[in-house]
């Protein structure tokens, strides 16, 4: 038999198809990529649950305000960060002071005394809250707004009149006028994990209802979100000529921060407590004829008086550095407002504190208004 001898050429192409296959079958596939991790959806926002909105006490006598104040009532959105909550407040606020006419917010005052002239009235909360706009909607009304109060605070009832002292209001009760808070233990007022909602009544002017609202919500709702920066807030002045708690009330003690000064900016403070004969000692207030208040167009917000301490807070107007360190006080006694307070007041359109003169000099307290010039 003849023996085939493959030539070299043969033996060449058989290894190269060999090697071929080989690297087909084994090592030359196409690598598949891994699959995607599995997607992991965020969990949705918590619930958000709203405090209650601010109202008028007697809605049907003031229909249309009574409307716009559910039209700029803020939202509570699941999630909603701080730009988120800002920018619904300065919305609402451009869309009360479109509605009210109000471009600029000095014009509540201008439009009440103009009211107020053409009735041959006199500047006086009590006789100015009963007169009525063109439209039909009374001048004074009751607003009702959700506030955080620490714990133990109790409701105060508070009256008013046309009167020289508060004494005589606080003796003779002659109307109701609203509602504050009365908390005396400083541990329960800074302990903001304690806090709990509550309804604080007071009076102002119908064309300045929706803008007070606006900023007591939004006080409120940041401590929804965020309940470090929750804020009690136990007493609103709105409309008032002359206004007391009542001298029967019965003695009461409370705890105040007193300084070493009344000037400085040491915010070294020794705790007092101090007894009063009643709660009208602590809840009082008179306002002279040029006061914005008599229009019903200002807020005291945490306003009392506390006799006995060296510009201590609570404390009324201070000329002292310490309270413009509005953080630093608020952190020793929350009932000091923070600044964050003042700077949505702003937002507002009000005038703040230091943006003028108090009795011929700069001074700081809570109040804030429409301004007079």
């Amino acid at each position: 038999m003849k023996c085939i001898v493959p030539s070299c050429l043969a033996i060449r192409l058989v290894c190269i198809l060999f090697g071929l296959l080989f690297l087909t079958v084994g090592g030359c596939r196409p690598k598949v990529p891994p699959p995607p991790p599995p997607v992991v959806e965020a969990p949705p926002p918590a619930p958000v649950t709203p405090g209650p909105a601010p109202h008028l006490a007697q809605p049907s006598a003031a229909p249309k305000l009574a409307a716009l104040l559910k039209e700029v009532a803020l939202r509570y959105d699941p999630g909603m960060t701080q730009e988120d909550r800002d920018r619904d407040f300065s919305e609402k606020i451009a869309h009360a002071r479109q509605v009210l006419r109000l471009e600029r917010i000095k014009a509540m005052r201008e439009r009440s005394l103009d009211l107020i002239n053409s009735n041959g009235g006199v500047i006086s909360w009590e006789y100015f809250r009963r007169q009525k706009w063109p439209d039909g909607t009374p001048v004074g009304v009751t607003l009702n707004v959700p506030v955080w109060v620490p714990s133990r605070a109790r409701p105060v009832p508070t009256y008013a009149a046309l009167a020289e002292k508060w004494e005589e209001v606080a003796a003779a009760k002659p109307r109701p006028a609203g509602l504050v808070y009365f908390a005396g233990d400083l541990q329960d007022i800074n302990d903001k994990s304690r806090y709990r909602t509550a309804m604080l009544a007071f009076e102002i002017n119908s064309l300045h209802a929706p803008l007070a609202a606006l900023l007591l919500e939004y006080i409120y709702r940041e401590g929804v979100y965020e309940p470090a920066k929750r804020v009690p807030i136990l007493v609103v002045r709105g409309g008032e000529d002359t206004y007391a708690a009542a001298a029967d009330s019965g003695p009461v003690s409370v705890e105040g921060l007193s300084f070493a000064d009344e000037i400085g900016g040491d915010l070294n403070a020794t705790k007092v407590r101090l007894t009063y004969p009643s709660l009208a000692d602590i809840h009082h207030g008179r306002h002279v004829k040029a006061s914005n208040h008599r229009l019903g167009c200002a807020l005291d917000i945490n306003d009392f008086n506390f006799k006995g301490l060296v510009d201590g807070m609570p404390n009324q107007v201070s000329a002292s550095l310490r309270h413009y360190n509005r953080d630093g006080m608020h952190q020793l006694d929350a009932r000091n407002l923070p600044d964050w307070v003042f700077a949505a007041a702003k937002k507002v359109g009000y005038r703040i504190p230091q943006e003028w003169t108090y009795i011929g000099a700069s001074k700081d307290w809570p109040h804030f208004d429409c301004g007079t010039k």
